[in-house]
């Protein structure tokens, strides 16, 4: 099987598997050549994977979608991070991840705060020309 793994930076990750682990929404999975076609979203996890040499590597994902057709997965995710130690991609996830999710509600929050108050200089306006 052939690991493509895609990030809003490009391409992160193009290696021939054997097989892969990962967290879906759903549940675990292992992934392998002769595993039905399907598509999944992915909470941040870590996903294992085995290349041709029977080594086995790590990724940090935060949030994706996976699709698997034929010899081919794709994972499209919002950030990769690549490194052998486990511990290095759990602090990742722990700190980085929810860092990114913190960040991703105060913008939220502010957004409405503006929609509000844009509401309500339109209701201003509509009252003046009324």
């Amino acid at each position: 099987m052939i690991l493509k793994v895609y990030s809003p930076i490009g391409v992160v990750l193009d290696v021939e598997i054997q097989k892969m682990d990962f967290e879906a929404l759903n549940g675990y999975y292992t992934l392998m050549p002769k595993h039905v076609d399907f598509v999944t979203a992915m909470p941040p996890n870590i996903v294992k994977y085995q290349t041709t040499d029977n080594k086995n590597h790590y990724m940090a994902c935060n949030h994706g979608i996976l699709v698997k057709q034929g010899s081919l997965v794709s994972m499209s995710v919002q950030k990769a991070i690549l490194n052998d130690s486990l511990d290095t991609l759990t602090d990742a996830i722990q700190n980085e991840f929810k860092k990114d999710e913190e960040e991703r509600k105060e913008l939220n929050t502010a957004m409405a705060r503006l929609e509000v108050g844009l509401t309500r200089g339109f209701i201003k306006l509509n009252k003046q020309d009324g």
